[in-house]
């Protein structure tokens, strides 16, 4: 995610519009100018014009919804991995907030994400979701059983409710997975550390990918160690920079059984294994 504060373009632009205030409307002439058609104006909260989302056709099919303006005690549900997910029908995406000074949000603390408000998201609205279905030994899909979705996560930029700061909002667009078979890395930069990854019981930090994860090396500036199984720990970095780009392509692929058959979700192979995480301490 970018992080570069925008208020010197907002400021310079604002005097823009009051400096010619007195002027416009008139030619050198003194007659009228042709009238000039406006742009459709944002919403009042002033997060954009507000996109209708289309209803899911069937239970294979969803749309990420527009979560602007939305406060962030109000998004899904805190899981018992601690991390926050949002549902698509039968589907689980993970939900990542990302506030303007690399603070972080805690998922299980309702009365702290009350206090914060989403400004932007990574991946657009309408943006379709795919789901896939696990089938029993006869072929017969299971209702409620998902084998793939196409999205793991979104993340959504926050700020303080009320704010009136003017910061840039722009993040990364993400690519979306195709088929269970193909992931694109993600974009770490601007996250808070402690909603990287997770502590995995081999004891390394890792994050996961569809049906398998990758290792995540943490470098600090200084080269201290960070306690990756406590995340007071975790929570005092932001990660400035990463060794694999953000839309790199990781291939997997999956073991089979005795007769040929792939495994559904039995992972063999990934043709990336991890990444490094360049952070740095959040300023008190």
């Amino acid at each position: 995610m970018k992080k570069s504060v925008a208020v010197t373009a907002a400021v310079a632009a604002l005097a823009g519009v009051l400096g010619l205030a007195g002027c416009g409307g008139t030619t050198a002439g003194g007659s009228a100018e042709p009238a000039q058609e406006q742009p459709a104006k944002p919403d009042a909260k002033g997060f954009g014009k507000r996109v209708a989302i289309k209803p899911s056709p069937d239970k294979y099919t969803w749309y990420v919804k527009d979560y602007r303006g939305m406060n962030a005690a109000s998004i899904g549900y805190t899981a018992l991995d601690c991390f926050r997910r949002d549902r698509y029908g039968e589907g689980i995406v993970k939900i990542v907030y990302v506030a303007p000074d690399g603070t972080f949000i805690d998922p299980e603390d309702e009365e702290l994400l009350k206090q914060y408000v989403v400004v932007g998201q990574n991946v657009e609205p309408n943006t379709e979701i795919k789901l896939t279905f696990e089938v029993d030994e006869d072929g017969v899909e299971y209702e409620n059983l998902t084998s793939y979705v196409s999205l793991d996560e979104i993340v959504l930029a926050v700020d303080k409710t009320g704010s009136r700061k003017s910061h840039d909002t722009a993040m990364t667009p993400l690519e979306i997975s195709p088929d269970k078979y193909t992931h694109y890395i993600r974009d770490y930069v601007g996250r808070n550390l402690a909603e990287c990854g997770y502590s995995t019981m081999g004891g390394f930090f890792a994050d996961s990918y569809g049906d398998s994860w990758i290792r995540l090396t943490i470098v600090t500036e200084d080269g201290a160690a960070v306690d990756i199984e406590d995340k007071a720990a975790l929570a005092q970095y932001v990660v400035v920079d990463q060794d694999v780009a953000p839309n790199t392509v990781m291939s997997y692929t999956y073991s089979k059984d005795l007769d040929g058959v792939e495994y559904s979700n039995l992972v063999s192979s990934k043709t990336i294994e991890g990444l490094t995480l360049y952070v740095t301490k959040i300023e008190a």
